[in-house]
């Protein structure tokens, strides 16, 4: 039983019970070292700022239309009923879905192709070309400097709706796609699109092109069938009016050389001629009216877009924030510093 009781002692004495005042005296010990530390961090990471890559901002924020649809208060109503707010309307794209319209592969890949012009007002054809041309953007690189990884050719596909890409064209698309960043205000459906890369006049240049794809696709959406329907409706009106032309020199014709006829045979043949003509007639003047009509829809389909804010060019960085920058390596020297203490220096030495 002794032996047991100073075997507990002994484990007891292992312990160092530190007090509040104790934490006192260890930084007024070592406040010099972690000072001189933290100041070193400090302004290495204010020098390191400097060789970072500037970063340039460019946004542009929209205001999408809001209140019922051309389907009047019936479609505005049943809208209402199923929880569905004005600016997601019955026929349009949810605004909350606009930020997945802009991450989509289609999008990446219109964005390559954009023509561009850096701030030395060198004109490039597409941003693929400026970022091929400037592989290091930014700090990390947006695009990778290490040549890509050779594959076999993908073979090209008879449908043209798979897109097939080449590992360094899928590089390309992904780091397009974090260039371009979408946001929605989900109570007021402001969109903001943004942009930063290492020359003011690329990012907005970047973001007027994202927000045209934007527009162009929200567009189409909303009147993308019925624009089919108006090309459709406006072949078959012209093939309507040549019937109509040709029914009614067909029956101009056979009354010219029929002036005299009172035979019954040569009425039934007029009447015929008369009845396709009157055919052709209704039939050009009901296509034309419902030509009429979609292209009416089409025009009261358009979303409205209202540009609150257009994309500009800013002298200003964006990055790097120096301050900030500078104030995290000092806290990580911090941190590394006392780490270092707690653990080189003896247990006895840092309680007393």
């Amino acid at each position: 039983m002794p032996e047991k009781h100073q075997s507990f002692e002994i484990k007891k004495s292992d312990y160092v019970e530190i007090t509040f005042n104790d934490i006192i005296s260890f930084f007024k010990k070592y406040y010099i070292v972690l000072a001189f530390v933290t100041f070193v961090s400090t302004s290495l990471g204010y020098a390191g700022s400097f060789l970072m890559t500037k970063m340039y901002h460019s946004e542009t924020i929209l205001l999408p239309e809001q209140g019922p649809t051309s389907g009047g208060g019936f479609l505005a109503s049943l809208a209402g009923l199923g929880g569905v707010s004005a600016i997601e309307k019955i026929g349009a794209v949810r605004t909350d879905l606009y930020p997945n319209v802009m991450k989509s592969m289609p999008f990446a890949l219109f964005m390559l192709k954009q023509p561009v012009k850096d701030i030395n007002n060198k004109d490039y054809k597409s941003l693929e070309e400026y970022f091929s041309e400037k592989p290091k953007t930014s700090f990390f690189g947006l695009f990778p400097a290490s040549p890509a990884v050779i594959a076999p050719p993908i073979p090209k596909l008879p449908n043209n709706e798979i897109l097939t890409l080449s590992i360094l064209e899928e590089q390309k698309a992904k780091s397009i796609l974090g260039l371009i960043s979408t946001n929605i205000d989900q109570k007021t459906g402001i969109i903001t699109i943004e942009s930063e890369t290492n020359d003011p006049i690329v990012a907005a240049m970047a973001v007027s092109a994202a927000s045209k794809y934007l527009l162009n696709y929200v567009e189409d959406y909303r009147t993308g069938k019925t624009a089919r329907e108006v090309v459709f409706l406006g072949k078959r009106m012209s093939e309507a009016k040549q019937r109509e032309m040709r029914a009614e020199y067909a029956l101009q014709s056979y009354r010219d050389r029929n002036r005299n006829a009172f035979l019954n045979v040569a009425r039934i043949e007029e009447q015929r001629l008369q009845s396709d003509y009157t055919l052709a007639q209704s039939l050009y003047a009901d296509l034309a009216r419902k030509y009429e009509q979609a292209a009416v829809k089409v025009k009261e389909d358009q979303p409205i877009f209202k540009v609150l804010e257009p994309a500009k060019v800013s002298l200003q960085t964006s990055k790097p924030r120096r301050l900030l920058v500078a104030l995290s390596s000092g806290f990580i020297g911090f941190i590394i510093s006392l780490a270092y203490i707690l653990i080189k220096k003896p247990k006895t030495e840092i309680a007393n």
